[in-house]
């Protein structure tokens, strides 16, 4: 490569800005932005999919492994803050003790940092002594490292989906437009020929003649742009519809871990960008694309007219090309900021509407308030960022526009006085060319627009090119068996990620058919993880769970889960009755069931004596219950499913030891097979067999044993 070639590299490298989405992957964009930046262009999609990020956050270990595994060498240093400028740049520094950016540059007075949690900023050195814990990592390309593009590609019509009659709505939009527009070419005509046949021969039937006819052209122009206005907010509505409609159906058939590394805020925003897209695309779309036709068709007149003043406007047309270009980049990332702002302080709100209770309890509402105004401060401010673009770029637009138009005037009376052009021809030929300009504009703010929204795009794209949670359909035959089923947990290892330590390792477990097992230990120590496990809401990276033989995995999601009733820890109740929440909003559900059900669960007492008995409403997520009431409702829930296997993790810890007793007796008469997580001794009790479950396996426990460690 010679010094030119380097020179030009050089130049053309730039370190991105990429904003994380998981609420623990700074570390992995950190070095996403870096890889980007030394020529492998790679996107968090990608990343994510090939290196699985721990709940808990990234140690600078798990950074260095993604960086060597992506080719790059790593360098670990400790230092002072006035040595960063002795690093090799781009390098990662880690910030406020569970974060990670990249440092760009360093100055005198500041450094220049790409935060993944909120994009380019600049500190200043006296500041950065607060964030910065002296730790850095250098990264070089190593000889295994690799130039490429590797991101995930994705079009439109693949976020869309299957979506019904956009083609035949399209086929209609485009047909009325294209009738606009040719009634719009007509109408500088009318002046030319009203200034050059009509005054001069002062022929007042042509000029009868020539109104009567526009006047029909600008009545069909109107009555046809009222179709196309009807046609295009049908199509749009229908679109909106259908197309959330797929998304939803989609977000909801993730996987559980896939909600568990968003915030909700984050999870709306993106869904949000679903209207952005559809709104650009229905109203701009087939405008855009007859601007471009329709600009050529006028390009072509404007030429009929005059070569040398159609040059004048083409250059016009260029200088806004110049001037979008250059923009493009800034804007784009503007947008990105403001969005992800946007996203965060959403976050912020909905997390304290959800958690009043306990902000209030803990008298942080001022500091909740301080918190989601910085968010907010913090998004308005990159929208006035945006803004303040705009004014700019529309500042310098209209100025070019206003002096180019002033120009192009002149040099067309110039050539009116030069006897080439009639009054009639400039007032056409200005006319048409401010028609080219709005449609040549019209057609490069389009294609701006369309760059643009993939932007909102890749936030949708990580939505919709996820992968579904798998396992979901039956790959053998199905049991015939009806009733209790047997679980057979065969060396079963599970960790959160990669980077992290085994929750449990080589578990090995057999519960037979109806029988009930109370699986204890000490807290953090997998029993959830377990459930999870169980629940088939998380996949095991080592061993099988078996039900009478069959490995769920191959018996289908759908089919195992129609065979167990649960109650999680953090399980909710939905917006609606007492008897919409027991039946899940089944459309035709059983009063009998429900109470069968809710007596079972030992609430119908309860639900008696409400106004409104089963017809109660529950609330926000169960505000008008008691902790034991919702729990007893969930327990009701679990059991209007008629389960074969009953899996309750800690779903009786509200209530009192006589209600507990009685849903233990219940529960211990019905022929289904149970498994209990629980800490309380009445419950254990009530289990045919007690498993001790810690990160070195199980061992089971005699009553006797377990009456023994009670003591």
């Amino acid at each position: 490569m010679n010094l030119l070639d380097k020179l030009n590299f050089s130049w053309r490298k730039k370190l991105p800005v990429i904003q994380q989405t998981q609420a623990a992957e700074c570390g992995l964009t950190c070095v996403g932005m870096i890889a980007n930046y030394f020529g492998h262009k790679i996107d968090m999609i990608t990343l994510r999919r090939r290196f699985s990020t721990s709940l808990k956050g990234a140690t600078l270990g798990d950074v260095m492994l993604v960086s060597q595994q992506l080719g790059m060498s790593t360098r670990a240093l400790r230092l002072d803050i006035d040595e960063l400028h002795k690093l090799r740049m781009p390098c990662i520094l880690h910030w406020d003790m569970n974060h990670f950016v990249v440092l760009k540059s360093v100055s005198k007075k500041k450094i220049t940092i790409h935060d993944p949690a909120r994009g380019r900023r600049e500190v200043p050195l006296d500041e950065v002594s607060t964030s910065f814990t002296g730790v850095a990592l250098e990264l070089m390309p190593a000889a295994t490292f690799e130039k490429k593009e590797e991101k995930e590609s994705f079009s439109m019509f693949k976020l869309i989906g299957n979506v019904t009659g956009i083609r035949s709505a399209f086929a209609q939009v485009m047909i009325l437009s294209v009738g606009l527009e040719l009634f719009g070419l007509l109408a500088p005509f009318y002046t030319q020929w009203v200034m050059d046949q009509v005054l001069p021969s002062a022929d007042n039937n042509l000029l009868t003649l020539l109104g009567t006819a526009f006047i029909v052209v600008v009545l069909l122009q109107n009555i046809i742009s009222a179709i196309r206005s009807w046609v295009t907010t049908w199509f749009s509505s229908m679109l909106s519809v259908q197309w959330s409609a797929n998304v939803c159906s989609h977000l909801l058939g993730l996987p559980m871990s896939w909600f568990e590394e968003r915030h909700v805020g984050d999870i709306v925003s993106r869904f949000g960008s679903i209207n952005t897209i559809q709104n650009t695309l229905t109203s701009r779309f087939i405008s855009s694309v007859l601007d471009g036709v329709m600009a050529i068709v006028t390009l072509f007149v404007l030429f009929a007219y005059n070569v040398k003043l159609t040059f004048v406007v083409i250059g016009l047309l260029l200088l806004y090309i110049i001037i979008r270009w250059v923009s493009f980049r800034p804007f784009r990332q503007a947008n990105e900021d403001q969005l992800i702002a946007s996203a965060r302080a959403q976050s912020q709100l909905l997390e304290s509407i959800r958690g009043v209770q306990a902000v209030k309890l803990n008298n942080k509402q001022e500091m909740r308030v301080s918190s989601y105004a910085n968010e907010l401060v913090e998004a308005t401010n990159k929208g006035v960022h945006i803004q303040r673009l705009s004014i700019g770029f529309s500042t310098l637009q209209g100025t070019i526009s206003g002096i180019g138009r002033i120009v192009l005037i002149w040099m067309a009376a110039l050539e009116v006085l030069d006897g080439n052009f009639t009054g009639g021809m400039l007032i056409a030929f200005s006319s048409f060319a401010d028609q080219f300009l709005s449609r040549a504009t019209g057609l490069i703010n389009a294609i701006i627009e369309f760059w643009m929204l993939r932007l909102h795009g890749e936030r949708l794209a990580d939505i919709v090119l996820m992968d579904r949670e798998g396992d979901m359909d039956n790959a053998v035959a199905l049991p015939t068996h009806q009733g209790a089923l047997a679980v057979e947990i065969n060396n079963l290892s599970f960790r959160y990620a990669v980077t992290e330590p085994w929750v449990f390792e080589n578990c090995t477990l057999s519960i037979h058919a109806g029988e009930s097992v109370a699986i204890i230990g000490p807290s953090g120590q997998g029993k959830s993880t377990l459930v999870k496990l169980l629940l088939g809401l998380l996949k095991p990276e080592k061993g099988t769970i078996e039900v009478n033989g069959h490995d769920i995995r191959k018996l289908g999601m759908t089919w195992y889960r129609d065979h167990i009733g649960s109650v999680m820890q953090d399980d909710i109740l939905f917006a609606g009755s007492i008897a919409d929440n027991i039946s899940f909003f089944d459309a035709t559900y059983d009063q009998d069931k429900v109470e069968r059900a809710a007596k079972l669960a030992q609430i119908h007492e309860d639900i008696m004596l409400m106004p409104m008995g089963y017809n109660s409403l529950v609330g926000d997520m169960g505000s008008s219950l008691s902790g034991g009431q919702m729990q007893r409702v969930l327990l009701a829930r679990a059991l209007y499913r008629q389960p074969d296997i009953l899996i309750l993790d800690e779903a009786t810890s509200h209530l009192d030891v006589t209600r507990e007793s009685a849903i233990n007796s219940a529960i211990r008469e019905m022929a289904i097979t149970r498994i209990i997580i629980a800490h309380r001794p009445e419950t254990i009790r009530s289990a045919d067999r007690i498993i001790l479950l810690n990160k070195h396996g199980v061992q089971e426990l005699s009553h006797a044993l377990f009456e023994q460690q009670t003591q």
